[in-house]
């Protein structure tokens, strides 16, 4: 071969690898900015009242965007939420213990962890009325002021007043379970649907106004929010779990995980399983 060939040939594999790895490049970036690629965190929870859908989203995508290509989908419509994971396996769950024991075989899920408050991963909800009780056996219990969606504080209430089961129950939705408390406490509502949490939280805040208020009846106790896998979830996303898991390691991870009201998570064990499964 000539000078001039090899040449030719040196100067054409300048141009050719260089080319390779832009192409390349650029075929990754199409891939993660069309969405393929990444591992989705859906959120839906029965037991919050999410108000602001769009702060949750940018607060967690910003999170999530230092260690890789993940993003994070809150979701206001259990419908909605459900149709959008159904046959999935590259993404993550987040929702409540309520909810995954009523689809967990339906979608072939399986519970990696629970989230935690003031160090327990079980809550209880209870029903509160204000001095005077209403008069259950008239069936008419009044309004009930409620955090949660209607299907599941319907669902609850009836487990926790059997007696009174077919009431109509009129349910007045609220942000959050210290306001359906404090509809009670001015008198905006009879009842109100509210986690022990709150109404410990409300006590340090206002005894006063707690010490009129009395707990008519309590559910049974149940595990916190939900981390879920699907059944075909790849290794290549056990990274994403641990990502979650220890975002009560640094003070922007607890930032965010403050936001779903929790400030830790805790594994499950084979007792804890049983009760969620059962």
């Amino acid at each position: 071969m000539t000078s001039g060939g090899r040449s030719q040939k040196r100067i054409c594999s300048l141009i050719l690898v260089p080319a390779f790895f832009l192409a390349m490049g650029l075929a990754a970036f199409s891939v993660l900015s069309s969405g393929e690629g990444k591992i989705k965190i859906y959120f839906y929870s029965s037991e919050t009242n999410i108000n602001n859908f769009k702060s949750l989203k940018m607060a967690f995508d910003r999170y999530l965007a230092k260690f890789g290509p993940y993003e994070f989908q809150p979701f206001s419509n259990r419908d909605i939420f459900e149709k959008q994971i159904k046959g999935k396996a590259n993404c993550l769950l987040l929702l409540s213990s309520w909810h995954y024991r009523h689809i967990y075989k339906k979608y072939d899920l399986i519970p990696v962890f629970t989230g935690m408050r003031n160090g327990k991963k079980y809550q209880r909800k209870i029903l509160v009325s204000g001095e005077k009780a209403p008069d259950m056996e008239t069936a008419k219990p009044g309004l009930i002021a409620s955090a949660s969606n209607l299907q599941y504080t319907l669902s609850v209430l009836k487990g926790m007043l059997k007696k009174y089961a077919a009431h109509p129950f009129r349910v007045l939705t609220v942000p959050k379970d210290i306001d359906a408390l404090m509809s009670v406490g001015f008198g905006m509502a009879k009842l109100a649907f509210a986690s022990e949490n709150a109404f410990q939280e409300l006590k340090g805040v206002n005894p006063r106004l707690c010490g009129k208020m009395k707990i008519l009846s309590e559910g049974e106790k149940t595990l916190l929010l939900i981390v879920a896998r699907p059944q075909g979830f790849e290794e290549s996303g056990l990274k994403a779990l641990n990502i979650i898991k220890n975002m009560a390691q640094n003070p922007d991870g607890r930032k965010r995980i403050r936001m779903l009201g929790l400030d830790g998570w805790a594994d499950l064990d084979a007792s804890d399983q049983s009760r969620l499964e059962g």
